[in-house]
């Protein structure tokens, strides 16, 4: 392995992560915050967002704009920056706001359970792109079909089929999610940034 190698991967992989983790991050604390705020004055909205297929956002959005970056950066390194910063701020936005969201009023299991197969589920749809290659077909064959003859109607049904795909797992998933939700006690969930754990209740007699 020369350093050449070794630098080109590390400048187009780690560098866009870290770019990306920063900005999503902060930013999705910011929306966090918000949203709990929303959430405080309209508690039945907390579950209805269970319903929002970000996950479908979140993988098929870089799909996207794979064609517009290349478009406007060129190829190199540059774009490729740019479109694994933009994946990486993506779920990582995503995870923030849901991490923080659920810190102070933990969903219950199986909220928590459905909601690792609905991300697993939409990410396998695009997982199974690169396996035309593999003889496999799939939308996968349009997209590679589509942008080596730079056909546009091939690339555009591709992300079609894609994003309808990873939209039926998503948003079923998200209703039996829904649907498994149930409230728990009457506690009062904490404000984001705190850490605090109600007192022990003392015995009377």
């Amino acid at each position: 392995m020369t350093s050449a190698v070794f630098c080109q991967h590390l400048l187009i992989s780690l560098v866009p992560w870290l770019a990306g983790v920063a900005v999503g991050g902060g930013l999705g604390y910011v929306c966090a915050l918000m949203a709990q705020k929303l959430f405080s004055g309209l508690p039945t909205l907390r579950k209805a967002f269970m319903l929002l297929p970000w996950r479908t956002i979140a993988v098929t959005l870089p799909l996207v704009l794979f064609d517009p970056l290349v478009i406007f950066f060129g190829m190199g390194q540059l774009p490729t920056m740019a479109w694994v910063a933009l994946c990486v701020f993506e779920f990582f936005l995503s995870f923030t706001v849901n991490v923080l969201l659920d810190h102070p009023d933990p969903a219950p299991l199986p909220v928590r359970l459905i909601s690792g197969a609905r991300t697993l589920a939409v990410v396998s749809v695009v997982l199974a792109i690169p396996t035309t290659l593999m003889g496999a077909g799939g939308a996968g064959a349009l997209l590679w079909r589509g942008m080596s003859y730079r056909d546009d109607s091939l690339v555009r049904e591709g992300l079609a089929n894609i994003v309808l795909l990873a939209l039926m797992p998503d948003i079923l998933l998200g209703a039996l999610q829904l649907a498994s939700y149930h409230i728990r006690g009457t506690r009062q969930p904490q404000s984001i940034g705190t850490d605090e754990t109600p007192p022990a209740s003392q015995d009377s007699r």
